[in-house]
């Protein structure tokens, strides 16, 4: 490697907590309590990535182990800012703090613990930036988390609307965390680096603006919180090969991949479906793209080697991560519902 790659590391890692920052700003959680909650997660996240690293003694440099956990507690941080509109402060904290060492841990280790990755061996499936489980794995959970009840705890305090000036920041965020993420991963600046880093801005924008046309399509007014979703989505959508990607393979994926997850959501008769519709719509988008990077991927899609098997291997991983991060949501659930309880029990008794 050359002298460069400990510098591309560690300012990666400094750019990936631009991730939360971005959904703290989109959804206005300005309050401290809710930053140390957050906070606190990230910092549960990022251990976890240490000492899974020190168990299984992979052969990471130190920059690289620094970036790995910044990432995890990024990704950690940002579950526990989503769970918390549904849990409160402190349930949104603990799941994202359980959901990083029970989920996060076992899939990121599946997916670039080892050259071939333990999915790759498995399913035949590509995933260049790990989005099976920041995307994939986080939804299959959130879908749990809001099929199931929540104790009675005090309410939520619901986020204001996002102002478009607020929305733009935190897309420009988003899209500077994720992109961040999407080239320290390679370790290395080399002649794809530049590849790499076009394809994940443009194909985080163009997300952007596709939730937008979704929306008027659909004859629903502008909100400017879609920018930020539609980044997420567009993520998802290019996050599988984002190294691999031609500009219309790019393009295709981007486009159809965050139309089809942001169609799912416009549908929506009220708000009270929204966080569901939201999950499926990510990992809608997420299947999409692995369905368009297997058809388009530079060298070894189905249009240059006429082979269907990469369409079944990345339908596959999905599915399987799928369901398997569903399951593991069902503890993460139950952890920060007793959290919920045995808070509510310590006020009550400060109050008698």
């Amino acid at each position: 490697m050359g002298a460069t790659d400990p510098v591309l590391q560690l300012v990666a890692s400094l750019l990936v907590l631009a991730i939360p920052a971005a959904l703290l700003t989109a959804f206005r959680a300005s309050r401290s309590r809710r930053i140390a909650a957050v906070a606190s997660a990230g910092i549960v996240g990022s251990a976890a990535s240490l000492v899974v690293d020190a168990l299984l003694s992979t052969p990471v440099d130190g920059p690289g182990r620094i970036l790995d956990a910044a990432f995890a507690g990024a990704i950690a941080a940002s579950i526990a800012v989503l769970a918390a509109l549904r849990l409160g402060t402190l349930g949104g904290a603990v799941f994202g703090a359980a959901w990083s060492v029970i989920v996060f841990q076992p899939v990121f280790a599946a997916l670039v613990g080892s050259v071939p990755s333990l999915v790759q061996t498995v399913f035949g499936a590509v995933d260049y930036a790990g989005v099976l489980v920041t995307h994939v794995a986080a939804a299959a959970s959130f879908i749990v988390l809001h099929a199931l009840p929540v104790p009675p705890r005090e309410s939520v305090a619901v986020p204001t609307a996002t102002s478009l000036r607020g929305a733009v920041a935190a897309t420009a965020l988003f899209t500077l965390g994720a992109s961040s993420w999407m080239v320290g991963v390679e370790r290395v600046i080399n002649e794809a680096t530049g590849r790499i880093l076009g394809n994940a801005v443009v194909g985080l924008l163009v997300g952007a603006v596709i939730w937008t046309i979704i929306e008027r399509i659909a004859g629903r007014p502008f909100t400017p919180g879609g920018l930020v979703a539609g980044a997420v989505l567009g993520w998802g959508a290019i996050g599988l090969g984002v190294a691999f990607l031609s500009p219309m393979a790019l393009g295709a994926s981007a486009v159809i991949g965050v139309a089809g997850g942001a169609a799912v959501v416009v549908r929506a008769r009220d708000g009270s479906d929204l966080g569901r519709r939201g999950a499926i719509a990510v990992i809608v988008a997420v299947a999409i793209g692995g369905i368009v990077l297997a058809l388009l991927a530079d060298g070894f899609g189905m249009a240059a080697t006429g082979s269907t098997a990469l369409v079944v291997g990345q339908l596959g991983a999905v599915f399987a991560i799928g369901l398997g991060s569903a399951a593991s949501g069902l503890l993460c659930w139950a952890l920060a519902a007793g959290a919920i309880v045995l808070q509510e029990r310590y006020r009550k008794t400060r109050v008698t």
